[in-house]
């Protein structure tokens, strides 16, 4: 093939393609009235664990909760039991919390700006991380049976 013109031989198979209707789908119908209608809301497998946005207790699985928690979340489950929220306070001044109200947990250095405290047999992890606002606090509880 001499002087062959690559557009006019994409053009020539695209051509081809359409009429033995080979490389493109069908075209999908669209009414009107389904045009401006809200879109269905897929919802997640039973399976997927949600979280539970609860007004925040004042301990959680036998840990305490700071006093200006916010936007508790809570994921029980039968082996791990896990509570998220949100303080105002700096991150030194709710370490400070729960070595105060938990003195068995033991603090391990930061890791960007994370401080985890942790039971010595591991069944309760207290994470502690900076946010924009103040902190966010991640509470783990894992069953001893585990």
């Amino acid at each position: 093939m001499k002087n062959v013109d690559i557009k006019t031989l994409t053009l020539c198979f695209a051509l081809n393609c359409a009429v033995s209707n080979v490389c493109f789908a069908d075209t999908i119908s669209v009414e009107a009235s389904s045009v401006n209608a809200p879109a269905k809301v897929q919802s997640l497998p039973t399976s997927v664990s949600k979280p539970n946005t609860v007004s925040c207790p004042a301990q959680f699985q036998q840990v305490k909760i700071a006093s200006d928690a916010r936007q508790c979340q809570s994921f029980d489950e039968s082996m791990t039991a896990v509570m998220v929220y949100h303080s105002p306070a700096e991150p030194g001044a709710l370490v400070n919390l729960y070595q105060t109200a938990h003195p068995a947990l033991k603090a391990h250095s930061p890791v960007n700006g994370r401080t985890l405290l942790s039971s010595s047999d591991k069944a309760i992890r207290v994470i502690v991380s900076p946010d924009k606002t103040g902190s966010q606090v991640d509470i783990l509880v894992t069953s001893k049976s585990k």
